[in-house]
Order: C-alpha cells, then structure tokens, then sequence
C-alpha cells in the first residue's frame, strides 16, 4: 500500500504496544521502520525491468522482520545507551536501558512485518517468501490507497495524542484506542476481501446467463475505494473485461477481446523480458498482435491485472512489446512499455460512479 498508509500502520503498532514503555518515540520508530522496506526501489532503477523483478522483494519476505528486526532493535537501543553516555540528562532513562531492548527488538520486528502484510492485500503482488523463491503472492482485497482505511488509523493516532495531552480520558486509553483502530482495520479488510470474492460469484452469474459456464474470472479493487471492481473472463478464444460494484443494481457490461494467435507470440514468450513480465503478473498476461505498415509486426505482452477503463482495445498500464521483421526475427530485445494515464476528473468521476451510480 502507499508509504502513508504503511508508516501510519507502523506508528499505530507503536502506540498500542510500545508507547508505555518508550514513549512517544515508539511511535515514531513504528512509522519510519515500517516504511524501510520499500527502499528496495532504490535497487529497481538500473533497468526498466528492475522494479518487476526486485521491488517488493526480499524486504517485503516474512522472513525480513524476524532477522533484520533484532539487529534493528538492537541498534536503535545502542544508539539511545550512546547518546544518554555522551549528554546526561538529555534523554530518559528508560529508552536505554536493560527492559527496554525486548521493546525495541520487538517493535522493529512487528512493524517490519506490517509492511509485507499490507501490500499482500493489494493486486501488484508480493514475494512473502523471498529469497527462497520469488514466487508473488496477492489477495485482491484492496486498492494500494483506501483513505477509510488510512483514515481509521490515522483517528486513532490523533485520539491518542488528545488522550496524551489531558484533552479527555486518561493517558492510559491511547493503547486501548490504538488497539481498537487495529481490531477495526482488519475488518475493514475483511470486509473488503468478501467484496473481492462477491464480485467473482456475481461475474460468474452474468457469464452464465450469456451461456458462458468455464470462464477463469479474476477480480480487483480499482482506486480509493474497495466496491467497483475490475474484473478478467478468460476462455480458450477471448478475454472479456467488466466492472462491478454491489452497491449499484447496474448489470455488468463485459467488453470481449478475441485472442490473439500468431506464431510469433510464441517467439516472444522464450525471452527474458517476457519470463519477467509473467512472474510479476502471477501469469495474467494478455497479447495484442498488430501488422505494421513497413511489414514488420508488433507484439505486445499486456498485465492483464491492470487493463484500462473500457478501451476499444485491449490495453493494459504496461507490459513489454517485441517488433520482428518480414523473416520473423526479434528486431532488439522486447522493452517494456507504459499507458499509464494522468491523473484526471474524469477518471475520478467513472470510479465514484462505478461505486455509488449517477
């Protein structure tokens, strides 16, 4: 999910279990810890195809928050023991001493850990398992920016902070707040997730009623909000595109794509780039094959889990594209590509009335 979300979640951690014992700087900790993670994009700038193999990587690993944790945890307490030698006084005790290395430990480890759990929510895909395999793992449930989910979090952060201040309740209520805010997030995932799983049973209906019985149905969460889902139909001949939402009575209005055939996917599909392309989509791949007036061919490799809003034709935000010539031959190797459109009311307007209706 996006860096707010995920400090916000990791600061939230820091509150409802490590606020009593180290402050107010748990909090802090909490935030910028759990963003760590998403450095890896750093390690994603040296080629196009960096970001698809290495982001979400072995930082975004189950098994990250337990091994970088400790020492995390442990560098942070060394540092307040350092700084509490060098100017006495300056810092309380309780941040550097013996009781509290388990918190720092503890809490480095937890909010490492939210990172991970987060983004597996969202569709882009998540190596949970890295390095051990780099296989990506996706629920659907969420779009990577849910303020109902940020906000539930962030009023528990500012309720805690009242609390803390003498503005109603009692100092001790902020770990309570914050623990509720956590109980609260995670049905709203839930609740999310049902929708995700709602919305493939009522395509499947809709396909049925067109006489289509086999049909391999994804579903996901478009921007903001978690009911108007895009959602894939693929059969042996077409690819068919819907949106969805169940708060609305529209019926769904699938958009078909016949699939491509042509030897030269095939070509395509034995280089790197596309392996690439195929691990990072979980294998949700869709081609569009187009004759180029010089004679050449054009074959492109489309992320089927992100498909525009309904194109004439099939058109993803990226995905990778190889030319070959008369004699079938790759000219270069195949480059990635990118249809990501700006930000616009437009867009806007078609998701909210995808969601709510007119």
């Amino acid at each position: 999910m996006d860096t707010v979300t995920q400090a916000v979640f990791g600061a939230v951690v820091g509150q409802v279990g490590f606020q009593s014992k180290l402050g107010w700087r748990a909090i802090a900790a909490g935030a910028a810890l759990a963003t760590v993670p998403d450095l890896d994009v750093f390690g994603s700038l040296s080629d196009p195809f960096s970001e698809w193999v290495h982001h979400r990587g072995i930082t975004h690993s189950v098994f990250f928050g337990p091994i970088a944790g400790p020492l995390v945890g442990v560098a942070i307490w060394k540092m307040y023991q350092w700084r509490a030698e060098r100017t006495p006084g300056k810092f309380p005790v309780g941040l550097s001493n013996a009781q509290a290395l388990s918190a720092w430990i503890w809490l480095s480890v937890l909010a490492f850990l939210t990172h991970p759990f987060l983004d597996v929510l969202t569709p882009y895909g998540t190596q949970l398992l890295a390095p051990f395999s780099d296989e990506r793992f996706a629920v659907n449930a969420m779009s990577i920016i849910d303020p109902v989910y940020t906000g539930i979090l962030v009023l528990a952060l500012i309720g805690g902070w009242l609390v803390r201040r003498g503005t109603f309740g009692k100092p001790g209520w902020s770990p309570h707040i914050a623990g509720a805010a956590i109980v609260m997030s995670v049905g709203w995932q839930i609740y999310a997730w049902g929708i995700n799983e709602g919305t493939k049973i009522a395509a499947h209906e809709s396909l049925s009623e067109q006489g289509i019985e086999t049909a391999e149905v994804s579903s996901y969460p478009t921007l903001f909000q978690p009911w108007f889902r895009r959602m894939t139909a693929e059969t042996d001949d077409a690819i068919r595109v819907g949106f969805y939402s169940p708060l609305t009575d529209k019926p769904i209005e699938w958009q078909t794509y016949p699939k491509a055939e042509s030897a030269l996917i095939n070509e395509l599909s034995r280089t790197m780039e596309y392996r690439i392309l195929e691990r990072f989509a979980m294998g949700e791949v869709a081609w569009r094959v187009e004759e180029l007036p010089n004679g050449h061919t054009r074959v492109e490799a489309h992320d089927l889990r992100y498909l525009g809003f309904a194109e004439t034709e099939l058109s993803a935000l990226w995905g990778i594209v190889g030319t070959f010539n008369g004699d079938n031959e790759l000219i270069g190797p195949p480059v990635r590509f990118s249809n990501r459109p700006e930000p616009s009311a437009d867009i806007f307007s078609v998701m909210w009335v995808g969601a709510f209706g007119e």
